[in-house]
């Protein structure tokens, strides 16, 4: 991780950033891994869904503008919004970035971000937001944007569900990650399974209490997400993040089944399958599982 302190001047930037806001601080504050989000004008309203999300952890929020346009009428909504040097001044080892591949103006001032912060020994993922349906050559697009940043995590989802998975993603890397025991998936791992890969997503979710018998609730969220993903995506794979969130009645056996489920469908004896856990004492009992297949 690298501190990221230099002026726009200094860093050759075309960009400039402001800070937005701040996630909720856990209560074990002090082992918060920090990380940084950025978007573009194009993605704004992520600030909104996040905020309304109330992710927890060390995440501070920053909207990335070119150093020619205005101050946004979404950075003067509020007050407290300072400009900050560019590509976050303080030590990070994570930095998403959200945005619109379709919006050219966007994509430039996303990889001029990517390219500061890469520069300066960060780990970038690009959170790929579609505002449309993806072109035909979609996907040799997203492996064109490997160029500009380490991971790209297709959203292929119409807004507002794009934002939604965006949260979900942040929530869940977010929440795991941590810079002291006990580790669910700390960096190194999000690096190694990420790193140079356009990423698909799977969601599945289902309620109830934990029960012994089938199918129960781990069964049925992870069918689920395993549809969502597809099946071929998971026997292709070469890593996939298996993050599961739910209240206090998270079984230690629920992991267990969900992550080797998860693992017999991964071809490759090379891949690996990182289960990653969010516990949120004010959920319902539910079971939600979410897949990153790299």
């Amino acid at each position: 991780m690298n501190n990221l302190n230099r002026s726009p001047d200094e860093s050759g930037s075309d960009v400039i950033l402001w800070e937005m806001g701040r996630a909720v601080r856990s209560s074990d504050a002090g082992n918060d891994m920090p990380v940084d989000v950025v978007f573009t004008s194009a993605c704004t309203g992520l600030n909104s869904a996040l905020a309304d999300a109330r992710i927890q952890g060390d995440i501070r929020y920053i909207l990335a503008l070119p150093t020619t346009a205005e101050v946004s009428r979404e950075a003067r909504l509020f007050d407290s919004a300072p400009a900050i040097s560019t590509a976050a001044p303080r030590w990070v080892g994570l930095l998403f970035i959200v945005v619109d591949p379709q919006v050219e103006g966007d994509l430039s001032v996303a990889s001029s971000v990517s390219r500061i912060a890469r520069e300066a020994g960060l780990f970038v993922v690009a959170l790929a937001a579609q505002s449309e349906e993806p072109p035909s050559d979609g996907k040799l697009r997203e492996r064109n944007l490997l160029q500009a940043f380490d991971s790209v995590i297709a959203l292929h989802a119409a807004r507002p569900e794009a934002q939604q998975l965006a949260c979900r993603v942040i929530k869940h890397i977010a929440g795991g990650l941590r810079v002291a025991p006990p580790v669910c998936t700390d960096l190194a791992d999000v690096q190694g399974i990420l790193r140079g890969a356009v990423v698909s997503i799977g969601v599945g979710e289902a309620e109830g209490p934990h029960s012994t018998g089938q199918p129960d609730r781990a069964f049925k969220a992870t069918a689920r997400a395993i549809v969502d993903a597809g099946r071929s995506a998971l026997a292709d794979a070469a890593g996939v993040i298996v993050a599961i969130a739910g209240n206090h009645s998270i079984r230690l056996s629920e992991i267990y089944r969900v992550t080797h489920r998860v693992a017999g469908l991964v071809v490759s004896p090379e891949a690996f399958v990182i289960p990653t856990v969010r516990v949120d004492a004010s959920a319902s009992d539910g079971f939600r599982v979410l897949l990153l297949v790299a």
